[in-house]
């Protein structure tokens, strides 16, 4: 099992999804593509039931454990996308649980996980206790608690998702009051103007960057809501002025829509992403700075 899936999400290598199902929380989550895959095609599958009813989230959590040890048998680096089938910090989702996703982390530092939150009020509180260990693992030896505890993982990004302003005032500063290597913000999808004045963007916090990396991008899929571009600009110019990167994932499915005339054929990229079609100067993809990929190959 080299990966969960075709994810088309460009700023990762490969998906690890130990759990599903999911509820929502802000507007982001209207056309939420979890959701939706989760109540169609993905319906049938074991670890879905009971995740969605009437095409929407139910409440409900999947636990799988028996996918807690996948990235162990990655032998090749990679970059790791955590649960892009939920929420890890679902409240639905045990303490142990996700200590026992902590240790598995932890155990493989040759990959990169990127996590990303739209609950960053747990992520905050689970950072003051997060134990060693799990209890009852024995997959491999209880990592040292100056190892697992004592400072973030190098290997761990945490982000938060934050599609209008509103969100941000909300998440960001618990993101900040979180320590970590890198921290980022998926602005996608992006439903209005974001202004990161008041975040130290390029300052700071306990000793880390206080934002290392933002994505950025329009909503695709059925009824998909316009980014206004002069919204993706504003954004990728305060990055710009701060020395933070900036990755522009997708421009959107109303954006497409509009501009499917640029395709070959008149041949309609439905997400936006074919980057060479884009604006030129949106055409923006950066990894944090001094951050080199790992080899993301599927061996």
């Amino acid at each position: 099992m080299a990966d969960q899936g075709d994810h088309g999400i460009s700023w990762t290598g490969v998906t690890w999804s130990p759990i599903t199902g999911c509820t929502r929380v802000s507007p982001g989550c209207e056309h939420c593509y979890s959701e939706r895959l989760s109540a169609g095609r993905l319906a049938h599958l074991d670890r879905y039931a009971g995740t969605t009813r009437n095409g929407r989230w139910t409440g409900q959590v999947n636990l799988h454990p028996d996918l807690l040890d996948l990235p162990l048998t990655w032998r090749k680096p990679r970059m790791i996308f955590v649960c892009s089938m939920s929420d890890l910090f679902h409240k639905a989702v045990p303490d142990e649980f996700l200590a026992a996703v902590w240790a598995t982390m932890a155990a493989t530092p040759r990959h990169c996980y990127q996590l990303l939150t739209k609950r960053p009020e747990r992520l905050q509180e689970f950072d003051r206790w997060m134990p060693p260990i799990a209890p009852g693992r024995g997959v491999y030896p209880a990592l040292p608690v100056e190892q697992f505890a004592a400072s973030p993982l190098a290997n761990v990004w945490l982000g938060t998702s934050v599609e209008d302003q509103p969100r941000a005032d909300k998440r960001i500063p618990c993101l900040l009051q979180t320590p970590a290597t890198v921290r980022w913000l998926s602005v996608e999808p992006m439903l209005g103007p974001v202004d990161l004045e008041g975040f130290r963007l390029g300052g700071t916090v306990r000793g880390f960057a206080a934002l290392d990396w933002v994505v950025c991008g329009g909503e695709s899929g059925p009824g998909a809501r316009p980014m206004k571009l002069t919204w993706a600009r504003d954004l990728r110019d305060q990055c710009t002025e701060a020395g933070v990167a900036f990755w522009m994932k997708q421009m959107g499915s109303v954006w497409a829509r509009e501009n499917k005339s640029r395709w070959p054929d008149g041949k309609l990229d439905s997400h936006g992403s074919c980057m060479e079609n884009w604006p030129p100067d949106l055409r923006v993809r950066q990894w944090p700075a001094g951050f080199v990929p790992p080899n993301t190959r599927n061996e």
